[in-house]
């Protein structure tokens, strides 16, 4: 049986992104890297190349995007506690700049990654800014009505109060 180069490739890029951290690259070749990388799969090298780039970067608004594609790269590669550490960090450094949607969005991202107790979190944190948005509440009672098969979405809304015994 051969194996998928996929993962070779991931460890070249991701040994290249940190090597061109040496080399003086700026933080928007790094986020042209990370979200190239993100939109290719690569999501462990789109961190590392995100992460290279808030390293070299003292733009406001470059540094933010960074922050985002680290974000959806951390979800999509299915790393729940770091993605919802992201989050959080996020909405407590530019509060306004994380609006409802983002929960919702990175909440899918992460169920798409089979990490539904994450995803649930990642919602209950929105909730908890965003109380009566209709997007978040309608993901919490989808969630409820049919919890993804094999994961912990239901203990999860159980054990947040969202499902009682």
């Amino acid at each position: 049986m051969r194996s998928s180069p996929r993962p070779a490739m991931a460890g070249f890029c991701l040994a290249l992104t940190i090597a061109l951290a040496g080399c003086g690259e700026s933080a928007r070749d790094f986020l042209d890297t990370a979200s190239s990388e993100l939109a290719a799969g690569s999501h462990d090298a789109a961190i590392a190349a995100a992460d290279a780039g808030l390293a070299a970067s003292d733009d406001v608004v470059l540094t933010w995007r960074l922050e985002l594609v680290k974000l959806e790269a951390l979800a999509r590669a299915g790393r729940g506690d770091e993605t919802l550490a992201q989050l959080e960090k996020l909405a407590k450094e530019r509060p306004e700049q994380v609006p409802a949607d983002q929960y919702a969005a990175t909440a899918d991202q992460l169920r798409a990654a089979e990490q539904g107790g994450a995803a649930i979190q990642a919602l209950d944190q929105g909730l908890k800014r965003f109380p009566e948005d209709t997007e978040l509440l309608g993901q919490i009672e989808a969630a409820k009505a049919a919890p993804a098969p094999g994961s912990e979405e239901l203990e999860m809304l159980r054990s947040l109060g969202y499902v009682s015994d």
